[in-house]
């Protein structure tokens, strides 16, 4: 009877195994009941190395820049301390959020509301005691900027743009041909062309070229004023 029951514990762990494993490959039933989540072989593949968050930052005709999340009146929290527009890694919901705060304050007619994404490497959040145990270089966080969605003041999409870790992989990608093609000129291959990002100068002094790296201040922007509600 054991071995009977051995044999039936071990025949349904590599048939369900088995099982994930064609779904998974075949892209087939893969969120049809919560329990395939213990079968396809997905764990972990969405993790990322890299720390993300959104910047939604309206430009007013005089050439300033608002920040319109969080809003000025309250910022909705709704797993920790991370505001709810650093939720929303597709960014479907920006343009409500940017429109809802341009609605409910006093500001300066805008041209163009901008959703900056900002990314650093996860190891900058160690603590500084664990940090100095496995690194030797000074704890200094880089940030890059990328610029991903333009919308008009009414929330209507005029531009989108990938994001920071997919120009990066495409980046790589259009670098591979130079080491085939050409090889006693290596330069003479046009170079891939990125997209121009507008504006140029969210930061003030500090120019925001994609994938440059700088510095994230605490705070990148001048709030919009108080809302008409007050």
């Amino acid at each position: 009877m054991k071995r009977w029951l051995a044999s039936l514990v071990i025949t349904a762990y590599l048939g369900s195994m088995g099982y994930g494993i064609a779904c998974h490959t075949l892209d087939f039933n893969v969120a049809s009941h919560p329990s395939m989540y213990f079968l396809v072989w997905d764990m972990f593949c969405g993790w990322s190395a890299y720390s993300t968050r959104i910047h939604i930052v309206g430009e007013g005709e005089s050439g300033r820049y608002y920040q319109l999340a969080p809003v000025p009146w309250n910022d909705f929290k709704p797993y920790g301390e991370l505001g709810r527009h650093h939720y929303d890694p597709f960014l479907n919901h920006t343009n409500r959020l940017a429109v809802n705060c341009l609605r409910n304050t006093r500001h300066e007619p805008m041209r163009r509301v901008y959703v900056i994404e900002e990314n650093w490497a996860k190891k900058y959040n160690l603590p500084p005691q664990i940090w100095s145990q496995f690194f030797d270089e000074p704890q200094q966080k880089q940030s890059y900027f990328q610029l991903r969605r333009e919308f008009l003041p009414n929330g209507v999409l005029v531009g989108h743009y990938p994001s920071w870790i997919s120009r990066q992989n495409q980046l790589v990608l259009s670098a591979q041909p130079l080491r085939s093609y050409r090889p006693d000129n290596p330069v003479g291959l046009q170079p891939f062309s990125p997209v121009t990002a507008r504006p140029s100068s969210l930061h003030g002094a500090k120019p925001l070229i994609r994938g440059t790296p700088v510095q994230a201040p605490s705070s990148l922007f001048p709030p919009a004023e108080i809302p008409l509600a007050q």
